[in-house]
């Protein structure tokens, strides 16, 4: 009986070291093909690199319904068709951000809010344009139809819990990027 309790254990002990190694296998696989992508990419010749480079991005334009004013600017919210209750927040503070502080302008700048959900087709050339990797508040400043200066606000995920600081912060950026020559 001793043996075959030995013996039963012995090949409990055999199976475990092939699911190891099955599973190590897939690891390994997995990095392979990771690591031989990005060797790939960074191997790519550098006319194709260059192809790339110069590929045309749309450049940004006012708002839908927005007159092309001599000085615009737009407060953007980027965002996907999946939305949970903080990206749905962070658009709720933004537009009221807007809405309770530029509502009458700022130094001549006419100032609008825009949600553009990225995954749609008409706006997905805004992630790479702004290189957004998360929804994202955006202010791009317009001299007629014209792009100007733009800035990410990095910190709205920080400051989504305190409602208040929230608004000061996007208003503050706001308006230094509207100052900025």
């Amino acid at each position: 009986m001793a043996e075959n309790r030995a013996c039963g254990s012995t090949t409990v002990r055999g199976l475990w070291r092939g699911v190891k190694i099955l599973l190590l296998s897939f690891v390994f696989a997995a990095a392979y093909n990771i690591a031989s992508a990005r060797f790939k990419t960074a191997a790519a010749p550098a006319a194709s690199a260059a192809a790339a480079a110069q590929q045309v991005r749309p450049a940004p334009t006012p708002a839908a319904g927005i007159r092309a004013a001599a000085k615009t600017a737009v407060v953007y919210y980027f965002y996907t068709n999946t939305r949970c209750s903080s990206c749905k927040a962070i658009e709720a503070y933004t537009k009221e951000a807007v809405d309770k502080n530029f509502s009458a302008g700022y130094k001549g700048w006419k100032v609008t809010f825009k949600g553009v959900n990225v995954d749609e087709e008409p706006d997905k050339h805004f992630a790479a344009y702004y290189r957004l990797t998360s929804k994202s508040v955006v202010v791009q400043k317009f001299s007629g139809d014209k792009a100007l200066s733009w800035g990410k606000l990095e910190k709205v995920w920080q400051l989504l819990g305190e409602k208040s600081a929230f608004i000061a912060y996007v208003t503050g950026e706001t308006r230094r990027l509207l100052d900025e020559k």
